[in-house]
This record gives C-alpha cells, structure tokens and sequence, in this order.
C-alpha cells in the first residue's frame, strides 16, 4: 500500500484507514460526554467514524479552553499512546459521536495478522503526530507570531535620534514643523509644571486642564499639515520621528498612548486595549498623564469602537431574533474574540438565551480567561465555548476543525490589519462554514482625517479601505456582490455584511 514516496495520496489513505479500522473496538458516546482524561494515562487512541469531538482544558484559573474540535476520519489520544506519557487534555463528545479504539491488544493483533498493513500503518500515524509537533514548534510565542503573520505592513518603533541634515533644517517646511513644535512643548512643559504644583497641594484648576487638552487637540490639527510640508521630500519618515521625539515625554504618560506604542501583545488593538477604551475612564502618570488619555479616549477612532461595540449587538438581535420566531437555534463565532463584550451585550438583552451557542475564537488564551471572569458574569442559558486558535492559519486552512455550520460569523477588528490576500482567504473560509442564509460581518476602518495621530505618532497603523473597497475584496469570493455596507455612527469603522445563499 505503501510506495516509499513522502505521502499517502487520498485513495492509500482511504483503503488504509479502512482496513485498520476493522481491528478498533467500536464504541459511541453521547453529546457531552466524557471521552477521555488526564488521569487516564494513554491507553488507547481514538479514531472518530462518526460525530465529532472537542479537546480542551481547564487553566489555573478554572477556565475551560478549547483546543480542537476533531471529526469524522481524524484520529486523537495517539500522542499519548505512543509515547506513554499522561494526557493533559479533556475529551469529550461534541455530538452524538461513534469512535474505534486502538490499544495494545489491538495494535498486536494488527501486527500478528497483517504486518504489512501494520507498519503501513504505524507510519501514516507517525508522520501525523510529526505534523502535530511541527505545528506546536512554531508557535512557541503564539501571540507575538499571531501579531506578525497579520499583514505585510509591519509597525515598527522609531529609531535613535540622529543628527537632521543641513538641507532639512534650513528648508521652509521644517522651520514651520519646528516652530510649532517648539511653541507646543513650551505650552506642555509650563502647564505640567503647573499641574504637578496642584496636584502636591491637592488642588484642581480645570481651565488649566482644558487648556492642556485644547494645547494637544491643537498639536494633532497641525499633523495635516506638518505631512503637506514634508510631501515629496523624502523626509516625511524623519519629521514623523521627530515630532513624535519631541511630544515623548509628555504623551507616554497616557496608559493608551504607552500601549499603543509599546504593543507588549505585539499588536496595539488587544483585548486590554479594547477593555481601556471600552471603560472609558482617564487612566496615566499624574493628571497630565490621565488629560492625554482623555484625548485619547475621545479621539474618532476610539469612539468608533465604541459604535461597533453597539452596531454589532444589535446586528446579532436582530438575525437572532429571526431565527428564533422560525424556531431555530443561533450558532455565532466570534474570530479575534478579545474580551467579547459585544456579544455579551447581546447576550444580556436577549430574552432566548438558551437557544444561542456561541464560539470565541482568539489566539490569545489570556483573552478568553479575561472573558471567562470578567465578561461573562451574568445569569443566562446561552452555550459558550472558549477556544484557542490562530485565526490566519484556519483563514489559510493550515489548521482545520469540525466546528459545523454557524448561523453568524463575525469579527470587530481583524480585518483592519489583513492585507487582501489574507482578507479573501478568511471571507472564503468563513463562507464553508455557515449554514445557507447564515450571515458574515466584518469591520474595517475607513480613511478619517484625525487617523494620521495613530498611524504616525503611536504607530498604531491600519489598513483603511472604503464601502467600494470591501465590495471589490468580496466580489470574487463565493458571496460575490451579495454584500451590504454598514458603518457605526462615527462612519469610521465600516462592517461588510454578507449572507450565504
């Protein structure tokens, strides 16, 4: 059966898997039940014939994390039947499942009684788990490796200070840039000395403070046209470095402007940054800190993510609402998760929770345990499921699970950073996995004149794309034109909805 050659092709595959098949136990268990444990040790494996099952575990803090979701023709457990090592995952059935075990007893009756197929075997299973290996190897830092698969646009920090040159200092559009830039940190130096006097007295002066946040609203108007005096000059990178040099001191006293910028997750938009703008509370060093982070919080950007947070909830209202008078059930996914709050908001005014199953998806797994004790803190009948996964992979179909057919996928913010290739993959894959009438809902931010304090200043760089812009991605994708554009109340961030016909 076995050629020699580096794969088994699909019908080897077929007849092997057939034939060794016929010496697994059968077995079938129920929705929810357990399966396997760690305390089990590896005893056997598992081949599905039938249904599928879900793999997950409970982390330190009690949250339960699921890892796959395997189904018909996949095998599970051989890690640790070969290696004899103790699991440390659940197993549980997904559905209504039928499996073949393989133990001991069986592989030794497989060997005894067919030795070819035997080592046929034995080697289609190794070359499995090395893929499984393989794939766990190159997600040793899987956020940080999730952040950078993102796009082609890499963000990066600006360099060391070096000397300008001659010809840049003494050019027109730089004297405009520095004059300006000298007058704002004049203003910013005087006003934070005055604040720190205050603030050691206990004392408040807001027109002080308005002054301060009127000085950096004023400072980012000018951005527009620091960028329209350095066009075409080929320092337009250097200016940027500069301004932002200049401005340092005083702006990474802001908790969003130092996350921003820093990115710790690798990406600026995590699920902590999302908490910070959805709270909306003022948070840095000292009052100069937290009045930079008012402006921040109040920027359009910022509130535009509030705006999805509400046009989102509503969106999932209303489909689910509709399936619910046809008396179906609402399966949602959820891909980039983070905290999840606009589901949650759903979940909190439904009256029919218990018919709504939810998957969160996020690579992220300090995402879902922050969801798991922190978001999803209220009384309801709804299913949901935590799992742990890289979005991109499963876009690209590197990584695959039997998730079956949702009733509503979406996602907030993933789309901002995906360059087209990427974007068509992930509206593609999406599009196998709904139901026929099942809906897809993607946001992306739109080009806004204030974006150039996020882009230059925090390098907090997104890919902007209009209504024509999404339509254009989804055109040659299975939804074709069969998509409507939605924008929250900013019109900042935009939403591609597409329905599977």
């Amino acid at each position: 059966m076995h050629n020699g050659s580096s794969e088994f092709d699909l019908d080897s595959r077929q007849t092997l898997l057939e034939k060794a098949t016929l010496y697994s136990k059968p077995c079938s268990f129920r929705t929810g039940e357990l399966i396997m444990s760690p305390v089990e040790g590896g005893k056997a494996f598992y081949y599905v014939g039938k249904g599928s099952v879900e793999v997950s575990y409970k982390d330190q803090n009690d949250t339960r994390i699921t890892v796959a979701l395997i189904g018909e023709g996949e095998f599970f457990g051989e890690i640790g039947f070969f290696d004899g090592e103790s699991r440390v995952r659940d197993i549980k059935a997904n559905s209504d499942v039928e499996v073949g075990i393989f133990d001991q007893t069986t592989m030794d009756t497989m060997q005894k009684q067919d030795p070819r197929l035997y080592m046929d075997f034995l080697v289609y299973m190794t070359r499995k788990i090395c893929r499984k290996f393989r794939r766990i190897a190159g997600e040793r830092e899987p956020v940080h490796s999730y952040a950078d698969s993102l796009a082609t646009r890499r963000s990066v920090r600006y360099s060391d200070s070096k000397p300008l040159p001659p010809s840049l200092i003494h050019s027109k559009g730089w004297h405009f840039i520095s004059s300006r830039m000298e007058k704002c940190k004049a203003g910013l130096f005087d006003i934070s000395h005055q604040l720190q006097q205050k603030e050691a007295r206990g004392e408040r002066d807001e027109p002080l403070e308005r002054q301060c946040i009127n000085l950096v609203v004023e400072l980012n108007g000018s951005l527009g046209d620091f960028q329209q005096a350095m066009q075409g000059s080929g320092y337009e990178e250097v200016m940027w470095g500069y301004v932002f040099k200049e401005f340092y001191p005083y702006l990474m006293r802001s908790q969003f402007a130092e996350r921003a910028y820093f990115k710790p997750k690798g990406y600026a938009g995590d699920f902590l940054m999302m908490e910070h703008i959805y709270a909306n509370i003022p948070k840095g060093e000292g009052r100069l800190g937290e009045l930079i982070d008012i402006f921040c919080l109040e920027r359009p950007g910022s509130l535009a993510i509030h705006g999805r947070r509400q046009l989102i909830k509503q969106e999932l209202s209303r489909i689910s609402d509709e399936l619910h008078q046809r008396g179906e059930k609402t399966r949602i996914m959820n891909l980039a998760c983070g905290p999840n709050r606009e589901l949650f908001d759903f979940l909190e005014q439904c009256e029919h929770t218990e018919s709504v199953e939810a998957l969160c998806v996020d690579i992220d797994a300090e995402a879902l345990r922050y969801t798991n004790q922190y978001v999803n803190v209220f009384p309801h009948m709804a299913s949901i499921r935590l799992m742990s996964e890289n979005v991109i992979k499963w876009s690209l179909g590197r990584v695959s699970h039997e998730m079956g057919e949702m009733d509503i996928i979406y996602s907030a913010g993933l789309c901002d950073y995906l360059d087209i290739r990427l974007f068509r993959a992930l509206v593609t894959q999406c599009y196998k996995h709904l139901r026929p009438g099942g809906s897809l809902l993607l946001g992306n931010f739109t080009a806004y004149p204030d974006s150039l304090f996020l882009d230059k200043i925090l390098k907090w760089e997104l890919i902007y794309r209009n209504a024509e812009d999404l339509k254009e991605i989804f055109a040659p994708t299975p939804f074709g034109e069969n998509v409507t554009i939605l924008a929250e109340k900013e019109n900042v961030n935009l939403f591609a909805l597409a329905t599977k016909v």
